[in-house]
């Protein structure tokens, strides 16, 4: 058994709440990090700048978004693949795994690449990209995609690590970087505009990438590279666990698409109060998603270490978490929906629409946390089929629901059709993680 660093990786060793506890922290901490740093972003751009400069960022970011669905789903399955041959590996199949999760990152960032360079013009014209913001989004996006590869390498590198157990190295890197992001927007960004903007970023993934990289060769890649450690069967272990997440990831932005298309006909004030709800709701929720992740992980190594009593313990301790905090996230969004909703618009009217929104979905929250924590399950388990039907299964009725309530009852359809796929998705995964847990045993 290898281990570089004991005292780093208490997931297989010692209490279980405490364990879970200590390693989600620096998790949830990363990416609200990255959450303020997106704000102070968006923030800098539209003062430093103009409305169009925002608009041609906006509309560059949805087309980048794309290609960021495959890197995310490369960090997620590569993070995955660490953590669950994390307990048994030898220190040569540490090196060989990590150096192939490399290889096929970097194949994957230099072919987005060049794809993305090449077809974001026709791209941003397919979404009606005004003509007048065209050029600076083409600009944005073609500064940005030149630092693809250093974002992909830097995400990946820090799931890897994460992957091991230590979830303090990639936090330290996380708030360095947006830091340092932050500082380079307010240098660069009065003198270049969107470019400055785009390449604050692309430094900022330079350094955080080179760390992260660093670490990884003091600690567990710390042989040299051999081409005969090159094998096609990592390549489809890969591509097993990344293209499900890549999927679900993708599916995320279709339904924000065709909800933003009912939003539509409801008026100003109505999209502008379920934006602000739905920015609201993410931030709160955001520990939910950090917790998840760090189940994921420590499933992948429990199940590897053939410690199913452990993984039990943690899904039964994950539970009484979860529960216990999206409770208090939804007593929240039912007692102070007003001054939570005030916090982001002034304008009364939105901010009714954003005030009901939080208030009925807040509801919900109990049922997701905990269709999350079954879908963190399957993962765990590498049972990437079941989890991809869980989840699209539960973004499918909740699509549904909205096209069929909304037009017919206006806005109130957005929040029933959440109180229809929430208890519905929770079901459903709970039912494809029993059936899971069969086909393991």
């Amino acid at each position: 058994m290898f281990f570089t660093n004991p005292t780093e990786n208490t997931l297989l060793h010692g209490p279980v709440r405490p364990a879970l506890l200590r390693y989600a922290l620096p998790i949830i901490l990363s990416m609200v990090a990255t959450q303020f740093y997106s704000v102070a972003d968006t923030m800098i751009i539209g003062l430093r700048l103009d409305a169009d400069a925002l608009a041609a960022v906006s509309n560059a970011s949805t087309i980048l978004m794309l290609f960021l669905f495959i890197s995310g789903g490369m960090e997620l399955g590569g993070g995955l693949l660490v953590a669950a041959g994390r307990p048994t590996a030898t220190r040569q199949e540490m090196a060989e795994l990590l150096y192939n999760l490399l290889f096929v990152d970097l194949v994957l960032a230099l072919g987005l690449t060049a794809l993305g360079f090449f077809t974001l013009p026709a791209l941003l014209r397919l979404i009606r990209t005004p003509e007048e913001i065209l050029a600076e989004a083409v600009l944005y996006g073609r500064v940005y995609l030149v630092g693809l590869p250093f974002l992909m390498l830097y995400d990946l590198t820090k799931e890897c690590i994460m992957g091991c157990g230590d979830s303090k190295t990639p936090l330290r890197a996380v708030v360095a970087t947006s830091m340092m992001n932050i500082v380079l927007d307010l240098a660069l960004i009065g003198p270049f505009g969107v470019a400055g903007a785009a390449g604050a970023t692309v430094a900022a993934q330079i350094a955080g990438a080179g760390y992260m990289l660093a670490h990884l060769r003091k600690t567990e890649l710390n042989l040299p590279f051999r081409r005969e450690m090159l094998k096609a069967s990592y390549a489809k272990d890969i591509f097993r666990l990344s293209a499900p997440n890549s999927l679900q990831q993708a599916s995320g932005t279709i339904i924000t698409t065709v909800k933003q298309g009912l939003l539509g006909g409801l008026g100003v004030a109505a999209i502008a109060g379920f934006s602000c709800a739905g920015k609201l709701s993410s931030l709160l929720m955001m520990p939910v998603y950090g917790f998840v992740q760090s189940i994921v992980f420590f499933i992948a190594q429990n199940t590897t270490a053939q410690q199913p009593d452990r993984v039990h313990t943690g899904l039964r301790e994950g539970r009484r978490i979860l529960f216990f905090y999206s409770l208090l996230v939804a007593a929240l969004c039912i007692g102070l929906n007003g001054p939570l909703l005030r916090l982001f618009t002034t304008d009364a009217a939105a901010a009714a629409y954003g005030s009901t929104m939080l208030a009925f979905e807040g509801i919900s929250y109990v049922f997701t946390a905990q269709k999350h924590l079954c879908e963190a399950r399957l993962r765990g388990a590498q049972k990437m089929g079941l989890y991809l039907a869980s989840n699209l299964g539960q973004i499918g009725l909740n699509l549904a629901a909205c096209v069929l309530l909304v037009p017919r009852i206006g806005f109130s359809g957005f929040w029933l059709s959440t109180w229809i796929s929430a208890p519905a998705g929770l079901a459903l995964a709970a039912l494809l993680a029993r059936i899971g847990a069969k086909q393991q045993s």
